[in-house]
């Protein structure tokens, strides 16, 4: 069983000594910074100059500041970039400006496994990845709740990295639904791998090819997008409060019986070896080659998906439909 622990079990002193300093102010930079100083902390926030995100900072009373300052002058850093961005950033902007022991926090443990950037061994080396966007933690927050958060240990030099860890956790509003301990390695390889197995590699693929299938068949592309799309969120719901079995158990005898035949039919043997094969490029480090190599050289794979999806039958229905059709 994983280990989680709550907000009773935490105590947020660790950090209240210590000035927080979030380099980046994006989704997740944003939703940390308030949610931490509204817990009390002391947070700087490092944003890029004439930027949106700098006028939006300034909006929520932070200081204009780059991350140069922040790196020299925060005691714990915690990095909020996309994981394509963070070793030039880090090279550039963060490295040649530590002048003391610092701790490192991230969102997503990609760049401390695949090993991307170097830090310094004197520094303790924390993660704090919360189960859902930066809106939604937010949000959350605000009401009083909070977001689940993955929560690991990567480098221990002072002693009290778990203490601070868990404070961090408690900060962010975390801890009030539960913080599980796991690894930067873990927690790493089990977000890549369903991102693209099931949440937005398998889930949109299967919506797409289902949809083309009937409007190729004859029937009407607005039908097709409704059923193939807009009632995916109706068994997800479903399956977010009471899982597949509740979700099996809630639908009509015809969808029972039809999810029986098909869905083994779909999704057999050969898909559990593709899916073995996306798992070992996960764990090998090539996918994390291929993406770098891929921002390198200006992100044409992204720019070619995005480009097709805007452009789709899929994507010009479900436009027309929202301007006719209150869903």
């Amino acid at each position: 069983m994983a280990k989680i622990y709550y907000d009773s079990d935490i105590e947020i002193e660790p950090l209240t000594d210590m000035t927080v300093g979030i380099i980046g102010y994006g989704n997740q930079g944003r939703a940390h910074a308030l949610n931490l100083r509204d817990s009390g902390l002391t947070v700087r926030v490092a944003t890029r100059p004439r930027s949106e995100t700098r006028d939006l900072a300034a909006a929520d009373g932070f200081d204009e500041e780059d991350a140069e300052s922040i790196a020299a002058n925060c005691d714990v850093l915690a990095i909020m970039l996309p994981d394509e961005l963070i070793a030039k950033v880090y090279v550039d902007s963060i490295e040649p400006y530590l002048a003391s022991n610092k701790v490192f926090v991230f969102a997503h443990g990609f760049s401390v496994h695949h090993k991307t950037i170097r830090l310094p061994e004197m520094s303790d080396v924390l993660l704090a990845a919360p189960t859902g966007p930066g809106r939604k933690l937010r949000s959350l927050y605000e009401a009083g709740r909070g977001l689940p958060a993955l929560i690991a240990v990567e480098q221990d030099a002072s002693g009290l990295a778990w203490q601070r860890c868990l404070a961090y956790a408690k900060g962010i509003g975390c801890a009030r639904a539960g913080a599980i301990e796991t690894t930067f390695a873990e927690e790493t390889v089990t977000d890549l791998y369903c991102e693209q197995a099931v949440l937005c590699g398998g889930i949109p693929e299967l919506i797409k090819r289902s949809f083309s299938v009937l409007v190729e068949a004859g029937y009407q592309p607005e039908l097709a997008y409704i059923s193939c799309l807009k009632e995916v969120k109706l068994i997800a719901d479903l399956l977010f409060e009471i899982g597949v079995d509740g979700m099996r158990a809630a639908i009509s005898n015809t969808a029972k019986f039809g999810s029986a035949i098909t869905g083994p039919y779909l999704i057999d043997e050969s898909t559990s070896n593709k899916l073995r094969h996306v798992l070992a490029q996960i764990e090998n480090g090539n996918f994390g080659q291929q993406l770098l190599a891929d921002a390198s050289a200006g992100s044409p794979v992204i720019g070619e998906l995005l480009k097709q999806e805007r452009h789709s039958h899929l994507a010009k229905t479900g436009r027309a439909l929202k301007d006719q059709i209150d869903f």
